[in-house]
């Protein structure tokens, strides 16, 4: 379930289209903009990057493809500064490991019904959506 106020996060990822997508269906999304650097450092700079951001629990966090990956470290991140996250938002993602840190919140999956994402992430017991429903995230 959206949460009506709080922050609404999308993580970096190199897929543009489907970011832009996002921000066409909302218009509270915050794109988490990390400084330049190597790729091997991506997490610990996105996490950086959160730091800088006036943050309004609950948070909800959008990742799209290979974005989803951070999901570990930005929970990690945001759990020791005892910020709470209300949901994760996967768009057509690239599934990491659970943790001991994530998911410690509901996750919502956006992708193709008859993909292996989606068997994946139906295991896992999380919200498997279409990508047609896209749309409908923040509402």
């Amino acid at each position: 379930m959206p949460a009506t106020r709080g922050s609404l996060l999308l993580l970096p990822t190199v897929d543009a289209d489907i970011s832009a997508h996002v921000l066409e269906f909302s218009d509270r999304v915050t794109p988490v903009d990390p400084v330049a650097g190597p790729a091997t450092a991506l997490a610990t700079r996105t996490c950086a990057a959160l730091l800088q951001l006036p943050l309004e629990d609950p948070i909800r966090i959008v990742a799209v493809a290979e974005g989803a990956q951070l999901l570990p470290a930005v929970a990690r991140s945001l759990h020791a500064r005892s910020r709470h996250v209300s949901d994760y938002v996967l768009i057509e993602p690239v599934i990491p490991e659970v943790n001991d840190t994530w998911p410690d919140a509901p996750v919502s999956v956006y992708c193709q019904i008859d993909s292996e994402t989606a068997r994946m992430a139906g295991y896992r017991g999380w919200q498997v959506h279409s990508l047609g429903e896209l749309s409908t995230f923040d509402r």
